[in-house]
């Protein structure tokens, strides 16, 4: 539940979450054991293959995780849904505060900068530009969108620091995948989650590579992309409050709350990995 929570309010990560309560390794584990060939054991109607290919995978602790993760998202939703059509100010504000905290922890993943380090923030600021620029003529909602933030938002399942329902925000999708989860929308939730498949089983190996083969490049991006897209909550923000204070608290009190619960593990880990190179 825990997880679930993380991973539907913005600037929290899934991953972290995982990473505090010091199950991380066995999510990582248990998800790479999944065995990827099982719809074409569906698909030939073997069901000796399928039986065999489900008994690698670790229900004992998946089953749970998803179970809690789903019901946290179920009962969340319709309070978030609420807080953002009566208070949208201090709500994105928040988020704002949040997301900002967590690009700080994000940075200090950076092991060195250097020139290629510089180019690829640059490039991933230019890219989230780019995307919210053609929403601006799009179809905010199309099926494409939708499945696209599935891909990239099962991602924080995988990676501490990276906020799924940041990248929903991003894509002008985060409002309305909680209405389609508070109305139980099957089709929009169908395409969310088979997006989800996707990234699950294919866009977690490519950013899990690329961490291991260009950390800081990668890092790097990932820190350019949330930096570009911030002025998405804070425009909301901005455009909705009634007085500076419905802005400015909320931000550092999120912005706060964010480094508190994170750096130090993140910390942890860099220490960890200095000792090991020592």
């Amino acid at each position: 539940m825990l997880m679930g929570l993380a991973n539907i309010i913005p600037g929290v990560s899934g991953g972290t979450a995982a990473l505090v309560m010091g199950i991380y390794d066995r999510l990582i584990h248990s998800i790479n054991k999944i065995p990827k060939d099982i719809p074409i054991s569906v698909l030939k109607l073997d069901p000796k293959g399928v039986r065999s290919r489900l008994d690698k995978i670790d229900f004992i602790f998946l089953g749970p995780l998803f179970i809690g993760s789903i019901l946290a998202v179920i009962t969340i939703a319709r309070g978030l849904g609420y807080l953002l059509d009566t208070y949208p100010a201090p709500v994105y504000s928040l988020f704002f505060g949040l997301i900002s905290g967590s690009i700080f922890v994000i940075y200090k993943y950076i092991d060195t900068i250097d020139l290629r380090v510089i180019i690829s923030a640059l490039f991933g600021i230019g890219v989230i530009s780019l995307i919210l620029t053609i929403q601006g003529s799009s179809d905010l909602h199309h099926p494409t969108l939708i499945f696209i933030g599935g891909m990239f938002a099962i991602v924080s399942m995988i990676l501490p620091g990276i906020s799924g329902s940041y990248i929903l925000i991003i894509l002008n999708q985060y409002e309305y995948m909680l209405e389609a989860v508070y109305t139980l929308d099957i089709p929009v939730i169908t395409i969310f989650m088979i997006g989800g498949l996707v990234g699950l089983f294919g866009l977690a190996k490519i950013m899990d590579y690329l961490l291991k083969k260009a950390r800081s490049v990668t890092i790097a991006f990932l820190f350019g992309l949330m930096l570009g897209a911030l002025r998405e909550p804070l425009k909301e923000s901005v455009d909705t409050a009634t007085t500076p204070l419905a802005v400015v608290i909320p931000a550092v009190l999120g912005a706060a709350v964010i480094i508190m619960l994170e750096y130090r593990y993140i910390s942890d880990e860099i220490r960890s990995k200095d000792k090991e190179k020592r």
